[in-house]
């Protein structure tokens, strides 16, 4: 059956809907490959999609400046003259779409291999003679500035610019740099060019190695992201890469690598790993090849870093080879067995708040993970549960759930953790394109926290946030605090393998795919409206254009019937806490700062030229931070709070250094945290 192939990111999907018309998979050329793919994504889109697309000469346009804007954004490459020929097949998309005629795929991607190629060489030519940063000349970023180059001509003119920019941010660094100061400006200025063609090769080493099938993601993409900006296609690396981060673990050898000039190069060891424990790999060591049990080795010097990484990677309990040059030039060969690695920063995590002589809990959620391909792996709802029963013991008076910047994961999890605060009852309405509606409940009458309960939230909490943080606000379970509102996704994705003859997403890829739309118990939907917190604050954010409904083609927003639901037998009245906060913040030096910091960073990006004359460019810059400065006490506000570990972690702490560290890191970030102090100050009025 489809639905065991099918994996589910934000909710089920049902087999009520119609059998496709796919194409039986094809193992021929290449360009056979990308025809099925663009078919079934095609299919699939027309059969199961939310908002079904009219593919028309309108559509076509669409499709087309999205993907010229994927391919080339900054207009760096293409021509005017490619624009012109590419713009005959403006209404043309459309067709070779429903046809999978790839030539204006190969068209477009033939010739900008073919404009990197030039551009390297310009570079190469330019960088070998000084710049001269006394003339008055600017470089264009704003994008309504920007246009493609006329010719070769201009083009180069256009990427003289770009590097004599970067030599002079490079210049600039050298000549603050007090070893300095007894340099010549034209050795300065040389050893700075030469740092910039240094980067510049590595960079355009990098271009020159992509693989046509990035550029064929960015292609497709520009068809599905018309239906709504979350439906993709995701080719089969892509797709292990999404697993791997929305699970938070990996199966590997523990070590985070970095691409130095084509090296795969050691940058971290995670403690616990594999090679941390058999400790012959360094900080600094380059990986050269790769051996698989039973297989050749492969030469990774030179290999983009993700493609490198998955050769090092693998299933837990197989063998890897790995030859290294040693920091001291020494080359070793070094045999590791594959294990789980879990990515901490990914999980949820705890800690205690001291706050004259009473105490307070705070959990912090980074997203709401989960495990696709194994069932053993951790869920959120049990973490967070773990850390519930250990902040209890604290003894703690009230508890903070922080969800800001988490931009979701998991319905059935959400639905989950909406359970531990409350009894019984229905937590978020999902609707497909039909009409049929589904009610997720909390069915557990138990409830594992029923004290003073505060959510945070911001502009980037998104999705499954928005879902837990719209029931507790519904049953009038917690306070929520935060911007003026969260995101606005109210949309249900799901994963498609678009191998539909044997369901295996390692041979075309996936398809993530908008189904549904999710409501509140209260029949709102949370779609480009988001959530409103009950308690609003000014954050750096909150003037920022990164909402859904920024979004190309969102899904609109609309309303359904409420569902019958008990709210909490609240002990405190919603405008008397509201009323208490207003009070407490009127005036307040901080968000007043904020307020206008928020304004100029936002003011600040909409900056669309930087001079390249370099003593104009220094002034324009000490202006600039001289403003700034203004906002420098919002990364130092100190609040009251004291921010300790819960007792179960300290003897963890102890035995990883790392995370002790990172633990340490956090507590100093909460102890200035100015939004969490307000936190701890509505738990008090709820209490």
């Amino acid at each position: 059956m489809l639905m065991k192939k099918t994996f589910i990111l934000l909710s089920f999907l049902s087999m009520c809907f119609l059998a496709f018309c796919f194409c039986t998979p094809d193992l021929g050329t290449d360009d056979s490959k990308i025809k099925t793919i663009i078919k079934n994504v095609r299919n699939t889109l027309t059969y199961m999609h939310y908002r079904p697309q009219q593919i028309d000469d309108n559509f076509s346009e669409d499709v087309f400046k999205m993907y010229l804007e994927k391919v080339d954004p900054s207009k760096r490459y293409f021509l005017k003259s490619d624009f012109e020929h590419f713009k005959k097949d403006i209404h043309n998309l459309d067709d070779y779409f429903n046809n999978q005629d790839l030539t204006f795929y190969h068209s477009t991607v033939d010739t900008i291999y073919k404009r990197i190629s030039e551009t390297k060489a310009y570079s190469d030519e330019i960088l070998k003679k000084p710049f001269d940063f006394t003339t008055e000349e600017d470089l264009l970023i704003g994008d309504d500035l920007i246009q493609y180059a006329a010719d070769k001509k201009e083009a180069k003119e256009l990427w003289r610019k770009y590097l004599k920019y970067n030599t002079l941010l490079e210049l600039v660094r050298l000549q603050e740099d007090s070893t300095n100061v007894k340099k010549a400006f034209k050795d300065l200025e040389k050893e700075a060019r030469e740092k910039v063609a240094e980067n510049t090769t590595d960079f355009f080493r990098r271009m020159e190695k992509r693989k046509k099938d990035e550029y064929l993601t960015l292609y497709i993409n520009s068809f599905t992201e018309k239906y709504d900006p979350h439906t993709s296609y995701f080719s089969p690396q892509d797709k292990d890469d999404f697993d791997v981060s929305i699970s938070g673990q990996l199966e590997g050898i523990g070590a985070r690598l970095q691409d130095k000039k084509g090296n795969a190069t050691i940058m971290e060891l995670v403690i616990g790993g594999p090679a941390w424990k058999d400790g012959q790999l360094e900080v600094g060591d380059q990986i050269t090849h790769v051996k698989q049990k039973g297989e050749d080795p492969v030469n990774i010097v030179g290999m983009l870093l993700d493609e490198a990484i998955r050769h090092i990677r693998g299933k837990k309990g197989t063998e890897v080879i790995l030859t290294v040059k040693k920091k001291d030039g020494s080359i070793k060969d070094i045999k590791l067995i594959r294990d789980v690695i879990e990515q901490e920063e990914v999980f949820a995590r705890s800690a205690v708040i001291e706050d004259g002589g009473d105490k307070y809990g705070v959990i912090y959620l980074p997203e709401f993970y989960t495990n696709f391909n194994d069932k053993n792996g951790r869920d959120p709802s049990d973490d967070i549960s773990k850390e519930i029963i250990e902040l209890k013991k604290e003894n703690i008076k009230g508890l903070i759930f922080d969800l800001r910047y988490n931009g979701g994961g998991s319905l059935e999890e959400v639905v989950e953790i909406a359970g531990l605060f409350i009894p019984k009852g229905p937590i978020v309405q999902v609707r497909r394109s039909d009409g049929q509606m589904k009610v997720h409940e909390d069915r557990d009458p138990s409830v594992l926290y029923d004290g003073p309960l505060v959510i945070m939230v911001n502009e980037l909490s998104a999705s499954a946030s928005e879902i837990l943080a719209a029931a507790m606000q519904d049953y009038g379970r917690a306070v929520i605090i935060g911007s003026n509102k969260t995101y606005g996704k109210g949309t249900v994705q799901t994963f498609i393998p678009l191998d539909q003859h044997t369901y295996n997403p390692d041979e075309y890829g996936s398809l993530k795919l908008t189904i549904q739309k999710f409501y509140r118990v209260n029949g709102g939907s949370t779609q480009l409206r988001g959530v409103t917190p009950d308690i609003t604050l000014t954050d750096m954010l909150t003037y920022a254009d990164i909402s859904e409904g920024k979004a190309h083609d969102a899904l609109p927003w609309d309303q359904i019937k409420a569902v019958k639901f008990d709210r909490w037998a609240a002990k405190f009245n919603i405008d008397d806490v509201k009323a208490k906060s207003a009070n407490r913040l009127k005036g307040n030096a901080y968000l007043d700062l904020m307020e206008k910091g928020a304004r100029y960073y936002q003011d600040l990006d909409k900056i669309d030229r930087f001079p390249l004359n370099l003593e104009k460019y220094k002034a324009d810059r000490k202006m600039r931070e001289d403003k700034s400065k203004q906002f420098d006490s919002i990364d130092k506000y100190k609040t009251r709070l004291k921010i300790k570990s819960p007792a179960y972690e300290l003897p963890k702490l102890d035995q990883d250094t790392i995370l002790g560290t990172r633990r340490k890191n956090w507590h100093k970030d909460l102890s200035n945290d100015f939004y969490l102090e307000e936190s701890v100050n509505v738990l008090k009025d709820i209490s």
